[in-house]
Parts: C-alpha cells; sequence; structure tokens
C-alpha cells in the first residue's frame, strides 16, 4: 500500500521541501535531510522570492513558466501563510529597452482578453506602482512576494515529514529493494524512494550524472527604503526586481555570474561591484528612485543557484549512466527496457525561478510516483527528463522526449486519500 512506503528527500530547499510536502500530501512516510542547521539555507535563503513568470509567447519555455507560476499560487493560498509572510502585490515587468518593449508587446498581444496580465503605458504603471516610472510594462496583478524560511518550514511541517538537520548526505545505495543513504561511511536512513533535491551537491552523490548544470552565483541587495520608497506598492522588474518595502527595507536583485562558482557558499563573500550592478539595474526603473536609493544598502546575501545547460529544471526518474554509456540503448528502444534506477529521483537546477517553478516540478515528480494523472502535459515533462543529456550525447534526441511518461514500471498504486 503507497502508506506503507518511504521516501527520503535530499536537501532542504524550496526544491526538496515542496518534493517532500507533495510526497507527504499523498500519504508516503518522508525523512527530509539537510546539510545546514537550518532549511533554506542556500540558494532558498533570501530574504524575500518574488513569483512571477517570464514570458515571451507561446514557446515551451513560456508555457511550463507559466504553469508554475500559476501552480506556485494556487497552493501558497492554501498554506494560511500571513500577510508578513506572504503577499499578493502584483508586478510591473517593464519594457526598459527596445528589445524588452518588443517582448511585453508580444506578450500583452498574446494573451490580450486573458486576466492574466495587460499592457500599461508608463502613465499607468506609475499609478500601479505608486510612483514615477519610466517606462511602459506588463502589469501582472497576481504576482507575489513570500518569505522563503517560512514557506519552506510550511511546507515541511507535516505529520507524514520528519527532518534531520546537519546531516551532509554524500552516498547512495541499494541494498535488498531498498536504498540507503550515508553520510561518509554511516549509514543515516533507508527508504524505498529517494529524491535528490540538493542542487549543486546532487554531482557529489557518487552517481555519476550526466546532468549538465553549473553553479550560478547570485547577490542581492538590501536597501533602507526612503520615504518616496516607501510608497512603492509592487515588485518592479527590468532584468532584475525591487521588491515593495518590508520592514522598512527593499530586496534588490539580483546578479548572475559563473565566476567563483568552484567556491563552497561558506567561501563566497559580498562583493561590492555585485551591489552596484543590482544598483545599475536600479536606474532602469526610475532615475529619481534609485536617487533616493544608491546610498542606502545595509546588506546583501550571496547564494549559489543550480541551472541546467537549457535552462529547464532536471525532474524524474534517473536512469543508470553507466550502463546506458556502456551498452548504448536503440532509438526506438521501448523506455521499459532501459536501466532504470526504480525509485530514484531528481528535482534539481531550478535556478533563479525556483519558488515559482520547484512546486510544480514537486508534484509533477509525485504523480510519476504514485501513478497519478501529470499536472502538466507530457511533452512538457518530456522536457524536464533528467536523463535528457545522457541520451542526447549518445544521438538519443528522440528517445529523451519519450522518458517522462513512457516509464511506469515500479509506480505505486494510488489510495484515496
Amino acid at each position: 500500500m503507497l502508506s506503507n512506503k518511504t521516501a527520503i528527500v535530499i536537501g532542504g530547499g524550496i526544491a526538496g521541501c515542496s518534493s517532500a510536502y507533495a510526497l507527504a500530501q499523498r500519504g508516503i512516510q518522508v525523512t527530509l535531510l539537510e546539510r545546514h542547521a537550518n532549511l533554506a539555507s542556500e540558494a532558498s535563503g533570501n530574504p524575500q522570492a518574488m513569483l512571477y513568470p517570464r514570458l515571451s509567447g507561446d514557446d515551451t519555455a513560456s508555457q511550463f513558466a507559466l504553469m508554475s507560476y500559476l501552480y506556485s499560487l494556487e497552493l501558497l493560498k492554501t498554506l494560511e501563510l500571513t500577510p508578513a509572510d506572504f503577499q499578493l502585490c502584483g508586478m510591473l515587468q517593464l519594457g526598459f529597452n527596445p528589445r524588452e518593449l518588443a517582448r511585453i508587446e508580444k506578450v500583452a498581444k498574446h494573451f490580450a482578453g486573458e486576466n492574466l496580465l495587460r499592457y500599461v503605458n508608463a502613465k499607468e504603471a506609475s499609478l500601479l506602482a505608486g510612483l514615477t516610472l519610466s517606462h511602459d510594462a506588463i502589469y501582472f496583478p497576481d504576482a507575489a512576494w513570500v518569505n522563503p524560511q517560512v514557506l519552506c518550514q510550511r511546507l515541511s511541517h507535516h505529520k507524514n515529514i520528519s527532518i534531520k538537520t546537519l546531516t551532509n548526505a554524500n552516498k547512495i545505495l541499494k541494498n535488498k529493494g531498498l536504498f540507503e543513504v550515508y553520510v561518509d561511511q554511516k549509514l543515516v536512513k533507508a527508504a524505498d524512494i529517494i529524491i535528490i533535491a540538493n542542487a549543486n551537491e546532487a554531482n557529489n552523490m557518487g552517481l555519476a550524472l550526466v546532468s549538465k548544470t553549473q553553479a550560478v552565483r547570485g547577490q542581492v541587495s538590501i536597501l533602507k527604503a526612503s520615504d518616496i520608497s516607501s510608497k512603492l506598492k509592487l515588485i518592479v522588474c527590468s532584468d532584475g526586481y525591487l521588491s515593495p518595502a518590508t520592514n522598512g527595507q527593499h530586496c534588490l536583485g539580483a546578479t548572475f555570474s559563473t565566476d567563483s562558482t568552484d567556491l563552497t557558499i561558506d567561501e563566497l563573500g559580498i562583493d561590492e561591484l555585485d551591489h552596484e550592478a543590482n544598483l545599475a539595474r536600479l536606474k532602469c526603473f526610475s532615475l529619481p528612485l534609485y536617487e533616493h536609493l544608491k546610498d542606502n544598502i545595509c546588506a546583501g546575501r550571496v547564494s549559489l543557484r543550480c541551472t541546467s545547460a537549457d535552462y529547464f529544471p532536471l525532474v524524474g526518474e534517473l536512469l543508470e549512466s553507466s550502463a546506458v554509456i556502456a551498452k548504448p540503448p536503440r532509438p526506438n528502444a521501448s523506455t521499459a527496457t532501459l536501466p532504470w534506477l526504480t525509485g530514484l529521483y531528481i528535482n534539481i537546477a531550478h535556478g533563479s525561478r525556483g519558488f515559482t517553478s520547484a512546486p510544480l516540478c514537486a508534484e509533477l515528480l509525485a504523480s510519476l510516483i504514485c501513478g497519478d494523472s501529470l499536472p502538466i502535459p507530457a511533452e512538457l515533462a518530456g522536457l524536464l527528463n533528467p536523463n535528457r543529456f545522457l541520451l542526447r550525447k549518445l544521438g538519443l534526441k528522440k528517445l529523451a522526449r519519450t522518458l517522462a511518461t513512457s516509464n511506469t514500471r515500479g509506480m505505486l498504486q494510488p489510495i484515496s486519500s
């Protein structure tokens, strides 16, 4: 029975906490492992997370971004978070240069007549924002911000979830039908199902993943609000974002750099040049706003995000890569004949959009595990399959696209809740 199954989720950020929650909601007993003392200590630990989609039109990336955004909003509305930790404040994406203006015009035209967004001129954008802005924009009335730590704590506070912190899992073995998780040579826990959700650390689990992921350094700047900036009512975006003031402070960010990503998170420090880069983004919003806030940086935070080569997350069940490489399958091979690591799943590489994309990906994983209907189209799920880079490397692109829903071996049978 499903309720007798157990799972281990490795990683206590938004991907791990969302994955644990999605399984726990289905009656699975979950152990959530986090290497730090607290949840949401790395890329998921910024003071605020912004929930909004970046759309281009009707392409697959936009489809995924939109479905993720809508799913996350609906999930958060069910969690009974307080206004101090979650607000549907709305957001403006500015047409701050010719390229961005063309993009938002295309997006507004594509979604014309829907309640999702609308095009606004600079005057209307200024009225919505509560202060003067210089550019036309698209307005998302339901965009939101959330407190990441509070959200991760809320998701993991479930009767079917137990949490083990200060547990740096670094090896997975399978023994007598169960997956065993080790810290160095010490067995920590065994379970029927494993979900790897520890971002860049997934490559250090001894699994020889062909993941094509990269660590990306991001820094946010915390600014003391001024009398003028305190009037900002919503999130404003150019190629970065500025949050409305909360507790007298704005969150401004974020940088995106692959430099120094060979360092550990504990070795990364605040870079004054990154503060300057964030302030330069502020100029795109409003020069008067920049003048009011340019000397108000009071803190900052650095993290290492995990992103993939094609910017889609890696979500699904894993293949044994060494076996696939040693004996590549035929292009038309049945996916049931592939060397699956049955019960071993992954949910990583959400880049800077984790709080938007990870909850939907967690629901996708739980649906695959339990044999439920998928929350997204099968074709889109195929684009997220974590084995895609391995199979593409072997010239098996078509096979890579069919994996998301074809492999039903070992799926658990759902029970009524």
